[in-house]
């Protein structure tokens, strides 16, 4: 096979300035006034008109083209990185095709020479590999093969009026190809010309102007996505505020607790009900505060399960509307000596989770 070159994949260079042109492109198009004024404006008192106008121009046409460049910057690394990974695909496609073998001639019925690999559109739109060959007898035809050994059939060319195979004519007058495509059946004919003289990409004196103008840094772009994460996050604490507006005016209303007036708060209780000796444990602190209490039944004759069960409820009663709750295992009890454990929150997320029942009694 012939040496060629039928790379997709480029340099990044080529992505990196295209991906910017489109942008440049985009933004050119918002700083047209015919693509965003809005036309009812012009039939308004003219006062109002100049303000409005105005109103766009300074404050409408620049927020919404920072959001373009930013949205642009946002999503640049990840657009690239398909499209080379795409390219890449291709390249690989063609370069593991295995070329189909045992191919003459139709003619002379020598055996032909592959001279070129390329990807092509089969008839069902899709890329397949496609080889061409050609044989050492110049002026012979050539012939193409899909990576399958299936030849390849040129796609009849239909009549757009009556759908009919039309009969083609080619005519060249040096670069220029004309093809006329004549339908059989009702003489429509479609006229297509082929322009093989090459063409210089023209080039836009402003590309690099535009470019600074309109594609932001890695700074700024940093800046841009940062400012999008932070605005998001508060569009959906908003949101979530919204929805669960009971559960944040709960919190509002909870009774913060520090350690010593929980014990105040629990004391007289405590005792009004046959206990005594409150006392608390060294705290642990983790997300919450976690702090082992002891209490001894100061009540004659009450059995464990009475004792344990009152002293629970009590606490848990008490407890409601305040930042604290009895932990889930309870209270112990061994010969009139009870224990168990508290858990108090700060913070308006914990609270959240100790007010909703997520996480409850979780270390």
């Amino acid at each position: 096979m012939a040496d060629q070159t039928y790379a997709h994949l480029k340099d990044e260079i080529y992505y990196n300035e295209l991906y910017d042109k489109f942008t440049i492109e985009e933004c050119r198009r918002w700083e047209k006034k015919e693509f965003w004024d809005v036309p009812s404006i012009k039939d308004e008192d003219p006062i109002k008109m100049k303000i409005k106008i105005s109103f766009a121009d300074k404050v409408v046409l620049p927020v919404a083209l920072y959001a373009i460049k930013g949205e642009r910057y946002a999503k640049k690394s990840e657009t690239i990185r398909q499209w080379m990974a795409r390219d890449k695909a291709k390249d690989d496609l063609v370069t593991n095709a295995t070329e189909p073998r045992g191919i003459r001639c139709l003619v002379c019925s020598s055996p032909m020479n592959c001279i070129s690999r390329d990807l092509h559109s089969d008839d069902r739109d899709k890329d397949r590999v496609l080889f061409m060959f050609e044989c050492p007898n110049k002026g012979h035809k050539r012939r193409a093969y899909w990576e399958s050994g299936e030849e390849w059939e040129p796609r009849p060319n239909l009549c757009l009026k009556c759908k009919a195979v039309t009969n083609p004519s080619h005519a060249r007058e040096g670069n220029i190809i004309t093809t006329t495509n004549t339908c059989p059946q009702c003489g429509h004919k479609e006229t297509d010309t082929i322009d093989l003289n090459s063409k210089e990409e023209k080039i836009d004196p402003n590309f690099e102007a535009d470019r600074k103008k309109y594609c932001l840094s890695e700074k700024e772009g940093g800046e841009y996505v940062s400012w999008m994460a932070n605005a998001k996050n508060l569009l959906g604490s908003f949101k979530e505020r919204e929805q669960n507006k009971e559960v944040y005016e709960a919190i509002a209303k909870v009774k913060t607790l520090a350690i010593v007036d929980l014990q105040n708060l629990l004391n007289p209780l405590i005792e009004k009900a046959g206990y005594t000796k409150l006392e608390f444990g060294k705290p642990e602190v983790k997300r919450d505060l976690f702090v082992e209490f002891t209490v001894q039944d100061n009540k004659p004759g009450r059995v464990e399960y009475d004792s344990c069960h009152g002293l629970e409820k009590l606490i848990k009663k008490n407890l409601e509307g305040t930042n604290w709750r009895l932990m889930s295992e309870g209270i112990s009890y061994k010969l009139g000596f009870l224990n168990g454990r508290l858990r108090g929150a700060s913070g308006e997320e914990n609270l959240k989770e100790m007010i909703t029942g997520k996480d409850t009694n979780q270390e």
